[in-house]
């Protein structure tokens, strides 16, 4: 069975060439980029040898690329705190239960909520812990000041905090 190689160039005449491929294999992976309907039977492996070989050598590509998928999905999850993780399933092809598998495998979160927004609690505590700053008789009138006009700035992220939190558990 005489082997195929593959030449992989990109715009700037850069190339990758890689030898000794089944030529069974080439010909699957070249109609899978190529989007082709249907797969073939082998052809050019003909022996028992020559299967083994081919199917063998197509083991490992598929291994690789399934352990290069996941990482291209947690990639792609951590993006953004509001990466579309249908998107990520449809492309992967993936039904949402094992897109979780993966995400968690790879250390992602099944709910983002607690990474895009802050602890409602710990706002409200550190609310009240300047409020309580702001009575102390030994601050100046600057800090005093300082302390009463960051008070409404923190109360209008805690109502932002709710109304988020709500229009979330509406969805």
């Amino acid at each position: 069975m005489k082997k195929k190689f593959a030449e992989i160039g990109d715009a700037s005449g850069n190339k990758d060439v890689v030898f000794d491929i089944a030529p069974d294999l080439a010909d699957a992976f070249a109609d899978a980029i190529r989007n082709a309907v249907g797969v073939r039977l082998p052809h050019h492996a003909r022996t028992f040898e020559d299967l083994t070989a081919t199917l063998a050598q197509t083991s490992r590509v598929i291994q690789h690329l399934e352990a290069f998928r996941e990482l291209v999905i947690a990639a792609a999850d951590r993006t953004s705190p509001h990466a579309d993780r249908k998107a990520i399933a449809i492309a992967a092809g993936f039904p949402p239960s094992r897109l979780y598998r993966v995400l968690e495998k790879h250390g992602r979160p099944k709910d983002r909520r607690a990474e895009v927004l802050p602890d409602i609690g710990r706002v409200e505590q550190h609310l009240a812990n300047i409020r309580a700053s702001a009575t102390d008789a030994s601050l100046t009138p600057e800090q005093r000041e300082k302390l009463e006009q960051t008070i409404p700035k923190i109360e209008a992220q805690i109502a932002e905090l709710r109304a988020h939190t709500a229009a979330n558990r509406d969805e």
